[in-house]
C-alpha cells in the first residue's frame, strides 16, 4: 500500500511531524482498520490485528506525539495500540463501525446537549444521530455526548461532571 486517503505510506506506515493519536486514530479509519499504534512521537501504523511481536510493559511507552505533548505515542520498537470502533445507529439497530476509542489524557472536555424526555436507555440510544458519539442516561436525563477524545469508559455523572476511566 503507497497510500492511505491523502497520506503517504513508507515502511508500512505514515510519518507526520504533527501526529497525534487523533490523526493516526483518522488515518487508519480511512482504510477501514480495526487498531491502529503509534510509534516513536511521529509514526502511525494501521491493522486488523496486533500482538505479533508480544507484549511490553506500558512504561516502555513513553514518548509524547509529535503534535501533541499531552499525549503518548509509544517510543523506540513500541507502539501504544488503540481500537477504532464506536456503535452508531443504522435504521433499528446499532453496529460496530469504525471511529476513535482514545485514553481521555487527551485535552478538551466533553461537549452535550440533553434528550427529554427519555424514559430509558434504549430511548437515549435511539436519540443518538450522525452527530453523536456516545449516550450516558443518568437519573432520566438522556446526555448525548460529542467528545473530542472518546474516553474508554463513561462511569458515570456525578455533581455536573461525566466520570471516565482511563
Amino acid at each position: 500500500m503507497s497510500s492511505i486517503g491523502p497520506y503517504a505510506v513508507a515502511a508500512k506506515g505514515v510519518n507526520r511531524a504533527d501526529m497525534t493519536l487523533q490523526l493516526c486514530s483518522q488515518i487508519c479509519e480511512l482504510g477501514n482498520f480495526k487498531y491502529f499504534g503509534a510509534q516513536y512521537s511521529s509514526h502511525c501504523f494501521c491493522g486488523n490485528s496486533y500482538g505479533s511481536q508480544g507484549g511490553a510493559p506500558v512504561s516502555d511507552c513513553n514518548m509524547n506525539c509529535a503534535g501533541n505533548a499531552g499525549q503518548i505515542c509509544g517510543s523506540g520498537s513500541r507502539n501504544s495500540v488503540y481500537q477504532n470502533f464506536y456503535l452508531r445507529p443504522i435504521g433499528n439497530k446499532f453496529v460496530e463501525t469504525p471511529r476513535v476509542y482514545l485514553n481521555p489524557t487527551s485535552s478538551g472536555g466533553p461537549f452535550y446537549s440533553t434528550l427529554q424526555p427519555a424514559r430509558s436507555l434504549i430511548d437515549c440510544l435511539l436519540g443518538c444521530d450522525a452527530s453523536c458519539q456516545a449516550v450516558l442516561f443518568h437519573l432520566d436525563t438522556c446526555y448525548l455526548l460529542k467528545l473530542p477524545a472518546l474516553p474508554q469508559e463513561l462511569v458515570g455523572f456525578d455533581g455536573g461532571k461525566f466520570v471516565v476511566r482511563g
